[in-house]
């Protein structure tokens, strides 16, 4: 379950890098609003995400996310310099996941253990 709990934001914050790219691409087209509603229900939920991690870490994540969100998700228009912003801001959170669920399989990974030969008659 807890396993869970861990893919999930990480799952997010790649899926939302994913949507950053495809709407500052489609940024000047008639389906940027649409792009722009998906990508801001996924930032939520990766914010959520972030308000219940302990540390101060997360705490800074939780800063520069907000902030990116508020600069560049509130723009008609997004430049390259906020789309940098946004993109280094998600990179950043993905490491912070990608360490915990580091952390999870060198804790709890179960390496196959050797068989014993069988014993003799």
């Amino acid at each position: 379950m807890e396993t869970a709990f861990l893919l999930q934001p990480w799952i997010t914050t790649r899926t939302i890098k994913d949507y950053c790219r495809l709407c500052y691409q489609s940024r000047d087209g008639k389906d940027f609003m649409q792009c722009k509603r998906a990508h801001l229900a996924g930032y939520n939920s990766l914010l959520g995400s972030l308000r219940l991690e302990a540390g101060q870490e997360f705490s800074d994540a939780l800063k520069n996310m907000e902030d990116a969100k508020e600069t560049c998700l509130s723009m008609a228009n997004p430049d390259s310099t906020c789309h940098e912003k946004m993109q280094k801001t998600l990179e950043s959170t993905q490491a912070l996941y990608d360490k915990m669920l580091d952390n999870y399989k060198s804790k709890y990974t179960v390496y196959p253990s050797k068989l014993s030969p069988t014993p003799r008659m």
